[in-house]
């Protein structure tokens, strides 16, 4: 009953923040200037990956693929194993998507593995333009944003944003964060404007630049001192938390992975002890799942940018 009067509320605080658009001018049109830079530096990390055991889905990789309208028939499911985590990730890739298998595991790779771990499920499916969205610590891509890093970045910072990863939970609603949006002057680009959460979002993908490409980002921008308190602040959660968004070390914790279901009903006959086991390894901490998703949002987003183009 606890967790779901947390979701609940919490379901209500993310209405209440998508609603409110905000006025401040962005300060660049995209941040398509940081893509180059982010990939240079943000360094693949090695994998191998292995086929989920055929019939099966994880249930979370099927209501975001049903909902969408695809046959849960035509998802390819592996499991992938960073070296930097005791724990695969399930991927769940559908066959006709708009870029290749390993592109998206080599973007989702260049993640630091601290931020990484925030994020449950990777889903990919078709589309005839580009969006993301997160949906619970579930990030699906849609056309070619699965080989987009700051799409990885952006909706992976969706994550330690309302998964709790800072000490302002969540960061986006909270005073710290809102005192310094008060002393900018601008937003970083006009996806920015769509709400609080996608403003931390966007200024994560800046302070992930800041941090990790010489120069940073107020070596690529000469006004980003038009935005400084807001990104600062995201340096400062972040770096608070444990250097989420520094690349190095290993996962400490993990969102739990959704219970594998039937991928259709002929699966139901598959007997029980080739059920997937999907369960955690002994010593790392489950990271609390909370129920929210940025569609609409992240979504509406994407169109208003590929309108300005």
């Amino acid at each position: 009953m606890r967790v779901l009067s947390i979701s609940a509320t919490f379901t209500i605080f993310v209405a209440l923040v998508t609603s409110q658009r905000l006025t401040k001018p962005p300060l660049q049109p995209n941040l398509d200037n940081l893509k180059q830079g982010l990939l240079d530096n943000l360094h693949p990390t090695h994998s191998t990956r292995d086929p989920f055991q055929a019939g099966y889905i994880p249930s979370d990789c099927k209501k975001i693929v049903e909902r969408e309208k695809f046959n849960p028939a035509s998802i390819r499911i592996w499991n992938v194993h960073y070296d930097d985590c005791s724990a695969p990730w399930i991927i769940c890739y559908h066959k006709n998507s708009n870029g290749s298998l390993d592109d998206l595991i080599d973007r989702f790779g260049r993640l630091p593995v601290h931020t990484r771990q925030y994020v449950r499920h990777v889903v990919s499916l078709p589309a005839a333009g580009g969006s993301a969205y997160n949906d619970g610590g579930n990030i699906a891509f849609f056309g070619t944003t699965l080989s987009n890093i700051n799409v990885h970045v952006h909706e992976s910072a969706h994550s330690l944003d309302l998964l709790g990863a800072y000490k302002d939970k969540p960061l986006s609603s909270s005073t710290n964060w809102i005192n310094n949006y008060n002393q900018d002057a601008d937003v970083p680009d006009p996806y920015a404007q769509t709400n609080q959460i996608e403003n931390v979002a966007q200024n994560t993908v800046v302070d992930t630049y800041q941090r990790n490409v010489p120069g940073g980002f107020s070596g690529l921008n000469p006004n980003a001192n038009k935005i400084f308190h807001q990104y600062a602040t995201v340096d400062t959660e972040q770096r608070e938390a444990g250097n989420l968004l520094i690349p190095g070390g290993t996962c400490t914790g993990r969102l739990a992975n959704s219970s594998p279901v039937p991928v259709s009903g002929a699966a139901s006959r598959v007997k029980a002890a080739e059920v997937p086991n999907v369960a955690l390894p002994a010593g790392l901490q489950t990271i609390t799942k909370v129920d929210f998703n940025t569609k609409d949002s992240c979504q509406a987003a994407f169109d208003s940018e590929d309108a300005g183009h």
